[in-house]
């Protein structure tokens, strides 16, 4: 049996007096491909953040490799939503990714062979070492997304958190990043919060529905009256074949 990478017990969020989590439990086990969605507001990129151990639960229990969140950060990669910066900032590809190892290095050691060859390895898992010295400020939002999936790689994280990852950019990337994701799922475990209900059906092992609670689903379980129920709008379902 695998072992349990996160466990959460009848976690509470309360955030500006509003509860953005109610008595919500989950366990994700090594080896998974978790998918969360839900509407705007439904408490998943908080559900991240409390992983991540940059909330504090109001009430329940976070534990992440047995341990607290906060102890356990160094083996967690994380993929944010979008990335804020200034496009004339004249940073490279290359210096952005070796960023990733500062959680491994320190903040103020030297980076070293090690550091060089693992940018080399994340930047070519991701197909762009080609762009490795282009300026940040240069790509697209579809090669923006991949740098992000290399600098959280670099450091080598036992568990990976994707915050929309495909927010954003065209469909032939999305394609491209969701075949990406299903290579990196061989070697991490995965938890990716998602609007695409209909794709990440293909990709994902479980699908977790969140709402300030929270319904578990299996692959192509969600119908489109549990969707709506919970989006509060009419919303199309896609549904695949799995194996």
């Amino acid at each position: 049996m695998n072992r349990e990478i996160v466990a959460i017990d009848n976690l509470s969020v309360i955030i500006n007096g509003a509860k953005i989590l109610d008595k919500l439990s989950l366990s994700v086990v090594e080896g998974e491909f978790l998918g969360v969605v839900g509407p705007n507001g439904g408490g998943k990129t908080t559900l991240l953040k409390v992983i991540l151990g940059l909330l504090p639960p109001a009430s329940g229990t976070v534990r992440i490799f047995g341990k607290s969140p906060r102890l356990s950060r160094k083996r967690i990669g994380y993929v944010p939503q979008r990335l804020f910066f200034d496009r004339d900032f004249p940073v490279t590809v290359n210096d952005t990714v070796l960023m990733g190892r500062l959680s491994s290095r320190g903040l103020f050691a030297r980076y070293g062979k090690e550091d060089t060859m693992m940018v080399e390895q994340a930047l070519e898992t991701v197909g762009m070492a080609g762009l490795k010295k282009h300026l940040v400020g240069e790509l697209s939002g579809g090669e923006i997304q991949r740098m992000l999936l290399a600098r959280a790689m670099v450091g080598q994280p036992e568990l990976l958190l994707l915050d929309e990852p495909t927010a954003s950019i065209d469909p032939e990337m999305k394609t491209t990043i969701y075949d990406l994701l299903d290579r990196l799922h061989a070697s991490v475990t995965l938890i990716m919060v998602s609007h695409d209900t209909g794709a990440i059906s293909r990709h994902v092992s479980r699908t977790v529905c969140l709402s300030c609670g929270m319904v578990t689903h299996g692959p192509g379980e969600i119908t489109r009256e549990e969707l709506s129920g919970m989006y509060r709008y009419p919303v199309n379902v896609v549904k695949h074949k799995h194996p």
